[in-house]
């Protein structure tokens, strides 16, 4: 993700090539929309040669005029020549608006909805380990902005820049065509200023990239202001986060103000070489016409279609800097759709399961550590069994969960099920085997009971009921000032309207259907961390229940001894290896380290 995050324009992507290979980038990222805008770019490509043979008709008529006063009637040529203009000037506009519009409005509202699809499902399919490189709120500001960037790109690229461009240069093939002397006077000066705004315009890209930067930095102020609003307004830092919010916005201002002032001087010396050249064109025009040596018609050429060629260069080169980084986009959109999955899906059915993992001498080392966090490591889950983790703080415990759940893959050994490679399976069936419950549960903004079905929303009522009853939920579905619609009350972002120990209980609830539909592992994962003791009694008898009733099998990871106490093997784990196994009363009789974790109450030290 570092790629796509870092927005800077390199030296190497400010060269030729580079345009080429982002173009071909962006049409493979246009995808089935593809030949439906290059037929439209074809069309409109027409379209600039007919407003440019409009104004030569233009020429062909002045051209013949002095022969129709002097005859004193309008000829047949002429008259052809006005219907040819007419006829053609409706063509245009019956293209351009009836076909190119159309589609292109259709394309561009296809693509701005079908780009965050496609970034979503790629997101989705990424390991933990790369979301964990960045907060979710700077990478969904990103995603989006990559997408919105696309789609302006799209328009500007082939409705603006490319016609455009097509215009400018059959424009200066026209010119040279008729006369080369007015051609030769007309061209030299635009080729001079587009050089002079290309070089100019570099000078201007590191204090772009600057403000762009500083942009980025002032939203995520804002964004984190609002995010943690009661604890700004609990240690009253209004003041503080506004000011810092105005100092950053007010270096933008300054900066914007002093890039756009010089720009436009730019803009101005540019439009004035322009005009220049436009005005001794005509002027050289009149001067051959007077003599002889060209036609009125091709003067009335230069100065119909001259205004609109300064225009044309104008806006190119103004907009040259905005289709470069655009591009830069669009290379980092494709690189990010390109990244392949750390984990690989080799799809095959797992069939009838028994239940029992063994973990066999794995290593794993987190991205950008060195040191791993599991060494060698092994241990056994047998069919129907509780095993408890316990170690101390960043020992592995949640990595050894995720590792079994396959939310990261095993560096070397491996972890088996029932005697097979988990790596052999289909991902997503394989991880249905698991149901779930993490220290800090995700809430989604929905009602209750959205949130309880997560897993299974096809899930029936009396499921439902079971898994609010299991994870002591009633206490809050009853309470009419809480819950006033019940099960159906909205809990907001993130659970805002819950408290931690009710975020637990729904976790818990959302384990349980899992578990009603199929799942046949348990992880509670901190799964009590913030249950008062009523509710921990209550939920620990639901476990007893779930042992007797289902064919599951357990693994927590836990701090609190009444937990531990409950398993039939606790595996202590020290240096990314297991140290210690055995049930409460062996590990207490073999005065080791569990021993000695106990004695010094220091169970509630051990979280991951």
């Amino acid at each position: 993700m570092s790629d796509w995050e870092e927005e800077k324009i390199t030296e190497e992507e400010r060269k030729a090539n580079f345009l080429i290979m982002s173009l071909k980038n962006f049409l493979d990222l246009l995808g089935s929309k593809r030949n439906e805008v290059l037929i439209i770019f074809s069309v409109l490509v027409l379209c600039q040669g007919i407003s440019l043979i409009i104004p030569y008709l233009f020429k062909l008529i002045f051209d013949d005029l002095p022969t129709a006063v002097l005859a004193e009637e309008v000829s047949a040529k002429i008259v052809w020549l006005i219907i040819g203009m007419a006829a053609l000037q409706m063509l245009h506009a019956l293209i351009l608006r009836l076909f190119v519009k159309t589609k292109m409005i259709k394309i561009v509202i296809y693509l701005e909805n079908h780009w965050p699809v496609i970034a979503h499902k790629k997101l989705m399919d990424l390991s933990p380990g790369f979301h964990e490189k960045e907060n979710t709120g700077k990478k969904v500001g990103k995603i989006e902005k990559g997408c919105d960037k696309m789609i302006q790109l799209l328009v500007d690229l082939f409705w603006h820049f490319l016609p455009k461009s097509f215009y400018l240069i059959i424009n200066i093939v026209f010119v040279l065509f008729i006369d080369w002397r007015i051609g030769l006077f007309f061209t030299l000066p635009i080729f001079i200023a587009i050089t002079i705004m290309y070089r100019c315009m570099i000078k201007f890209f590191d204090e772009w990239e600057k403000w762009e930067k500083q942009k980025e930095e002032s939203s995520g102020i804002f964004c984190q202001s609002l995010i943690n609003v009661r604890t700004v307004q609990g240690f009253v830092q209004e003041k503080r986060e506004n000011s810092r919010l105005r100092k950053i916005r007010d270096s933008m201002a300054e900066l914007d103000i002093s890039v756009s002032v010089r720009l436009d001087r730019l803009f101005l010396y540019v439009n004035l070489i322009l005009n220049f050249a436009f005005s001794g064109s005509i002027i050289l025009g009149i001067y051959l016409a007077l003599t002889k040596q060209t036609s009125v018609g091709n003067i009335v050429f230069v100065i119909a279609t001259g205004t609109g060629s300064i225009d044309s260069i104008i806006m190119l080169v103004e907009s040259y800097y905005q289709i470069l980084r655009k591009f830069v986009t669009v290379n980092r959109m494709k690189a990010l759709l390109d990244e392949r999955p750390d984990i690989e899906n080799r799809g095959n059915k797992i069939g009838s399961v028994v239940g029992e993992i063994k973990v066999n001498n794995v290593s794993f080392v987190y991205s950008q550590k060195t040191e791993p966090v599991l060494n060698q490591f092994s241990l056994k889950i047998s069919p129907k069994e509780m095993v408890a983790l316990v170690a101390r703080s960043g020992e592995g415990k949640t990595t050894l969960v995720r590792l079994i759940c396959r939310m990261y893959d095993v560096a070397s050994g491996e972890i088996l099920l029932d005697g097979r490679d988990i790596r052999e399976f289909d991902l997503y069936e394989y991880r249905k085997l698991f149901a779930i419950v993490q220290q800090d549960v995700d809430i989604f903004d929905g009602s209750l009971r959205e949130n309880i079905i997560y897993p299974y929303v096809d899930s029936t009522s009396e499921q439902v009921h079971r898994a609010i009853k299991a994870s002591y939920l009633n206490s809050l579905c009853d309470n009419s000032e809480r819950c006033p619609e019940g099960i159906e009350t909205q809990v907001g972002e993130r659970g805002i309207r819950l408290s931690g120990g009710e975020r637990q209980r729904v976790g818990i609830a959302r384990a349980y259907i899992a578990l009603l539909n199929g799942a046949i592992f348990l992880i509670l994962d901190e799964a009590t961390s913030s249950l008062d003791s009523e509710a921990e009694r209550a939920i620990q008898e639901m476990i007893d229940q779930l042992r007797g009733e289902l064919n599951i099998s357990i693994i927590a990871i836990a701090h609190r001894l009444s937990t531990i106490k409950m398993a039939d093997t606790i595996y202590v784990i020290n240096d990314g290896r297991v140290e210690e196994s055995g049930n409460h009363k062996t590990l207490l009789n073999k005065n080791g380290l569990y021993a000695k974790l106990v004695e010094l109450q220091a169970i509630g030290a051990l979280r991951d």
